[in-house]
């Protein structure tokens, strides 16, 4: 590492960035900066550290192993950062200012005890399961703040901060009795291939369930399997607890239901393609560590 002080926080921000979009040229609207500018801090960057840090082909930008872990910790440096620039900050936003926004998924298995205690507290509460419920009003700031799949950042306009929540696999969720899944399949995972056996039932496409898993079928390039699309989620364990339907939840869904149903019905993990990340996302920074720290 070149002993200089050549380096700030700004690089490590333009960084992330480009880490996760994978593209200079994306990263360009987004940073409000020009794709020289770009290009001139990742190199600042790895000059540096004396390493490259991405790999650049056709396919965009591409994480070398020490770049990888790179991003791990830059992430965990930038939130601590802003976390302690808001904790030495005057607070001038109280929790009544906020509108917030998350997918019912979220804040109904993850964090009720946040939304319980501070419901009335807030300026605005919109719990949804339509993604673009949360999206547009998000991206027109009539709301501050939002819980949703982290994926989804793509679909927002400005400069948005974010803290990634958690991660968790996708689970199968079928009848015990589904003699389907008790003749194909003799292993504790699932990958997308096999899903073209079965017959399956989700929320419709405006679900982010739905969605992640259009996603991680045109990332793998194979075909989607047929999907029966049904609006309520009563409905859907009823038919998969008396037929040889199966649906795809996120564990902290799957579990509960499987739970209870005992007896009745039983889980298995999808792959490792099959992950969802959630992320807490605001245009304030202050807001967004306002909120993160009572989730917690």
């Amino acid at each position: 590492m070149i002993n200089n002080n050549s380096f700030n926080i700004e690089l490590l921000y333009v960084f992330v960035k480009v880490c996760e979009l994978k593209s200079i040229n994306k990263s360009s609207g987004s940073l409000l900066m020009t794709q020289p500018a770009i290009s001139k801090k990742i190199k600042q960057l790895e000059t540096y550290y004396g390493k490259q840090l991405f790999i650049r082909s056709s396919q965009g930008m591409e994480l070398t192993s020490v770049g990888h872990k790179l991003y791990i910790e830059a992430q965990h440096f930038i939130n601590k950062f802003e976390q302690i620039t808001y904790l030495i900050s005057e607070n001038t936003i109280q929790i009544s200012d906020i509108k917030v926004g998350s997918l019912d998924s979220i804040s109904s298995y993850m964090y009720p005890s946040f939304f319980a205690n501070f419901l009335s507290d807030l300026k605005q509460v919109v719990i949804t399961n339509r993604i673009f419920d949360l999206i547009q009003p998000f991206n027109e700031k009539r709301l501050d703040l939002i819980l949703i799949d982290s994926e989804f950042k793509e679909d927002f306009t400005g400069d948005v901060k974010e803290i990634r929540l958690f991660s968790e696999p996708y689970y199968l969720v079928y009848s015990q009795d589904n003699t389907i899944m008790k003749n194909l399949f003799d292993t504790s995972t699932v990958n997308a291939a096999d899903l073209a056996y079965l017959k399956i039932i989700m929320y419709p496409k405006y679900c982010p369930i739905h969605q992640k898993i259009i996603q991680i079928y045109q990332q793998l390039k194979i075909p989607l399997p047929k999907i029966i699309e049904i609006d309520y989620s009563e409905s859907t364990i009823a038919m998969i607890s008396n037929s040889d339907y199966v649906t795809i939840l996120p564990m902290s869904i799957a579990l509960n239901k499987v739970t209870q149903n005992i007896g009745t019905l039983t889980m298995t993990q999808l792959d490792d393609n099959f992950t969802r990340h959630v992320s807490l996302f605001a245009h304030n920074t202050e807001i967004l560590h306002l909120v993160h720290n009572r989730l917690n």
